[in-house]
Formats: C-alpha cells, sequence, structure tokens
C-alpha cells in the first residue's frame, strides 16, 4: 500500500530529490514550497504540489495540512520530513536580533509548527515517521554560521525529546544531518544563504577565510543528492538497505559527516576526562 510524504522546501535540493525519490518508489508525495508554482517539475512526476509558508500562523498551517491530507486521499499522513531551511552565515556579533528571530523562525519553529499540525493524524492511526532535516552544525558551533548551528543545536534537543514523548503511539522521529552535498544550498540568492547585513571589520581576518572557503567548495561538495535522497527513503521506509535496522536518533549523510561527528565526540570525550576529576567534586558529601 503506498504512503503518504508530506516533504516541505521541495523547489530545490534535498527536499525535491526526497520527493523524486519517494515517488520512484510508488509513494504519494505532498510536495510544499512558498509557491506552489515551483514545484511544476514535481507535479509532472505525480507530486501533489500545496504552497506552505512554515514561519505563517498556526492556523495557515493547519489548515494547509488538512488540505494536503485531502488532496492525497488516504486520511493522514504517514511520513513528514521537514526540510525547509536555509544558511544564516555572518559572525555572532554580526547577526541582528532580527535576523537571528528569522533564522528560527524558518528552521526551528516552523519545524515545530508543521510537527503539531500533522502530528495528531499520526497519533490516530498510531503510526507515522517524522524526520527532521539538521546538519552537521548541529554537533559543532562553526566560524561564520554560528546562529545557523544554534538552531540546528535546538531542532536536535526538540526532536529528541519528541521522539520519547510519541514512541507509544508507533511514531518515530530522527534528524537527518548532512555533511556538504552538491545542492544549491551555499548559492547566493533564492533565499538559500543569507547575509547578515552588519560589518564588523575588525572580525574579517577570522570570518572572510570561512567565507571564501565555502563559496569554494559550492557545487564541489562530495555528496550526491540523489544517493542521500535515496538513503533516507529506505531508511524512513524500512525498505532497500535498512530492513531490521532501528532508526537511529540521528542518520548521518555523507562520509564527511561521519568523520566529522567522529572527531566531535572524541573531543567532547577528551576534554570531559581532562576534567573530570574537578566536575565531580561539585556534589554534596
Amino acid at each position: 500500500m503506498p504512503r503518504t510524504w508530506l516533504i516541505t522546501g521541495c523547489s530545490s535540493g534535498f527536499g525535491q530529490e526526497i520527493a523524486k525519490a519517494a515517488l520512484a518508489a510508488g509513494d504519494i508525495v505532498v510536495a510544499t514550497s512558498r509557491e506552489a508554482s515551483r514545484l511544476g517539475h514535481l507535479q509532472q512526476l505525480g507530486a501533489i504540489p500545496v504552497s506552505l509558508d512554515v514561519t505563517g500562523t498556526d492556523q495557515h498551517i493547519e489548515a494547509v495540512v488538512a488540505e494536503a491530507v485531502k488532496k492525497a486521499g488516504t486520511g493522514t499522513i504517514d511520513i513528514l520530513v521537514n526540510n525547509a531551511g536555509y544558511l544564516l552565515e555572518g559572525a555572532v556579533e554580526e547577526i541582528s536580533s532580527d535576523e537571528a528571530k528569522a533564522q528560527f523562525d524558518t528552521n526551528v519553529f516552523g519545524v515545530l509548527a508543521v510537527t503539531r499540525a500533522v502530528l495528531p493524524y499520526m497519533r490516530a492511526r498510531r503510526s507515522g515517521v517524522i524526520a527532521n532535516m539538521g546538519s552537521i552544525a548541529g554537533w559543532d558551533g562553526g566560524i561564520n554560521y554560528g546562529l545557523y548551528s544554534a538552531a540546528k543545536f535546538a531542532l536536535v534537543g526538540a526532536s529528541l525529546a519528541l521522539r520519547e514523548e510519541v514512541k507509544s503511539f508507533g511514531i518515530q522521529v530522527t534528524v537527518i544531518e548532512p555533511g556538504y552535498f552538491r545542492t544549491n544550498f551555499l548559492s547566493t540568492g533564492g533565499g538559500h544563504k543569507v547575509t547578515a547585513r552588519k560589518v564588523i571589520d575588525e572580525l574579517r581576518p577570522i570570518i572572510d577565510p570561512v567565507k571564501e572557503a565555502l563559496a569554494k567548495c559550492h557545487h564541489q561538495q562530495p555528496g550526491d543528492p540523489a544517493k542521500g535522497a535515496q538513503l533516507i527513503v529506505e531508511a524512513l521506509t524500512g525498505t532497500g538497505r535498512c530492513p531490521g535496522r532501528r532508526l537511529p536518533r540521528r542518520l548521518a549523510l555523507g562520509s564527511d559527516a561521519v568523520a566529522f561527528i567522529e572527531g566531535v565526540l572524541q573531543r567532547e570525550k577528551d576534554e570531559l576526562e581532562e576534567w573530570k576529576e574537578l566536575s565531580i567534586t561539585t556534589d554534596f558529601v
């Protein structure tokens, strides 16, 4: 029986590729974007295009999800992929409160709002899968994208809590954490990457080399988004290479992601050991 997917941010990148892979598997896909008119390429493949602004009101998002369920004709959403998001670059000091709030509105609060709108359908069926698109940036704060990292850290915390809260209803939750994949995510323009308006000259020697490195790796990234999307579909459906595998709390995607996360874990372990002797002296005796 075909599964019903709701995927946000489908106009390009991972959202588009996941939609294509799910359609190829014979499933029903409700593909969303701020403007459904940008989804003609997926509609031709059989996707159901729906306009959705994840930063809209709860009422707007609930109405769109109800519309999506109705158009799918299945009465539910089996798999939700919260993919919509963008990269805010700039030093922490350079980023204004408005820019930081906008980053969290899309990358965190939008995810939570869509999830809240979908969960009642999943609880009613006692089944479902929720996949939130994180990043390796959710493992370590990085120069030039500290607020993006902060948003991804927040998303991880909420996702891991949700995973425990809904597991008795047969609902699974995971965070997908890609490394560098060859999408348009690092493109200037199109809303994928936004740069802080304020520039602090004193920080240029620290920030600019990272900006330049990101620009140079654009369209040179090691990850193949089509292969990444195929693994995501197999992991979320327990098919292909994934039967019998328990969906992990955090799913790394890409050889660079695995290496990066291993490095972070080792560093954290080393620092914990270095300070352990003092850390444990703060208890009541």
